[in-house]
């Protein structure tokens, strides 16, 4: 009787020593289970890899992928943005360019292929192996979201240098603009991205016209400082976002805002990629793409510059000055002061028509120059007006407006 007891009493004890083990494994599990939980949404939420990467000096690599209403891509970019120096620099990627899906890839595969064949992680995995750097930010905005941000933010102030008569009635897309200053909206930037004049060069022209709205929406920002502080708003911050499809955290999206609304006329850079076509005709990045990650490399550089004076001189600034008023010679007068300020001479010559207002326009995606130009002539109006094949990179139109007319 005295062994049953024993017996039972054991089996007693077991089952209570059973009992707490299993407490304890739970309340172990629980609080592991609340701490990952906690960390988790102290990072999501609180935490921006933008932040981290300022602390520690760091640049961060970002891509974004167009897309039109076939739900094909326009083109690409690829860029850095240095939160610590408030800088963001971009290489443009025409749809037609052609980049190495895998770091063993014997060959090349256009962008637009590659999108066709794989889908938006096959563009960006091609272009982190390509540039050979992580690509930490992912993002792709399609026709809907471009017109939407662009009404978000009131709209694109754009320049129209030729008077545009365009419309396509099958698919919408229409345009009627003379010479001057206009007001984008949401539709018409959409129809502007089809607005395509250089034959057999529609691809990089495309990309020609997004460089065009992304520069002139940070010129807006730049010289706009109610616009800066509407894009800095919470509700902005919630609104554009929804529009486009991305990996960003909450904590990414109120870092990264914050660079748009500190932004100034070194904030933003645009580089086209350095890239030829091949025997087969397919554009591809020179030196079997070793010049693709020099080019990052040396944009890295520019956007990590601690210094805040600007490493351009003026003479950094191939400049073209047309004459757009009835003043006989004005072209050539002021083409010559500007070279005595240090601008390298370029063209100079008669503007199409006359107008009241001065302009500079910046052709090759660095809006400092152009501000450059403008802060020497006086000219308030600054615009870009993409086109990479001219020697040019920024061009003074004199308007009855400029203020050395009568001198």
């Amino acid at each position: 009787m005295n062994s049953n007891k024993k017996n039972n009493n054991d089996k007693a004890l077991k089952t209570i020593s059973y009992a707490n083990k299993r407490a304890v494994m739970l309340i172990t599990v629980s609080i592991i289970a609340l701490t990952s939980l906690a960390i988790f949404i102290f990072y999501y939420f609180l935490v921006s890899r933008l932040d981290i990467a300022k602390k520690r000096d760091e640049p961060v690599y970002f891509s974004v992928l167009f897309l039109d209403e076939k739900n094909e891509p326009y083109g690409a970019y690829v860029g850095i943005i240095s939160s610590l120096h408030n800088r963001i620099g971009l290489i443009g990627l025409p749809r037609n360019i052609s980049l190495w899906e895998n770091k063993n890839s014997v060959r090349s595969v256009p962008l637009s292929e590659l999108y066709k064949n794989g889908g938006e992680s096959s563009v960006f995995r091609a272009i982190e192996n390509s540039v050979d750097k992580p690509i930490t930010y992912k993002i792709t905005i399609d026709n809907n979201g471009i017109s939407d941000i662009i009404d978000l933010i009131g709209g694109v102030e754009m320049y129209v240098e030729e008077p545009i008569e365009f419309e396509d009635k099958e698919r919408g897309y229409k345009l009627s603009f003379d010479i001057g200053e206009w007001l984008f909206t949401g539709d018409k930037v959409i129809s502007y991205l089809h607005y395509l004049r250089m034959k057999g060069y529609e691809d990089i022209e495309t990309l020609y016209r997004l460089e065009d709205v992304i520069v002139n929406s940070m010129i807006g920002l730049i010289q706009n400082p109610e616009l800066r502080t509407i894009i800095y708003s919470k509700d902005m911050r919630k609104s554009i976002p929804s529009h486009i499809k991305s990996n960003f955290r909450p904590p990414d999206i109120k870092a990264f805002f914050y660079i748009l609304a500190n932004s100034n006329e070194r904030t933003l850079v645009i580089n086209n990629i350095d890239a030829r076509f091949d025997d087969n005709g397919i554009l591809t990045p020179i030196f079997d793409g070793s010049a693709f990650v020099k080019q990052m490399e040396d944009l890295t550089a520019y956007v990590e510059l601690k210094t805040q004076k600007s490493e351009l001189n003026n003479e950094d600034v191939n400049l073209s000055v047309l004459n757009a008023t009835d003043v006989a010679g004005l072209a050539d007068r002021i083409n010559i002061r500007m070279r005595y300020r240090g601008f390298s001479a370029g063209e100079y010559g008669n503007f199409t028509t006359n107008l009241n207002e001065s302009v500079v326009l910046v052709r090759d995606g660095q809006i400092e120059k152009a501000f450059m130009v403008a802060n020497e002539g006086r000219v308030t109006r600054v615009y870009a007006s993409t086109d990479r094949r001219v020697l040019n990179n920024a061009v003074l139109i004199l308007g009855k407006d400029y203020y050395e007319i009568t001198q």
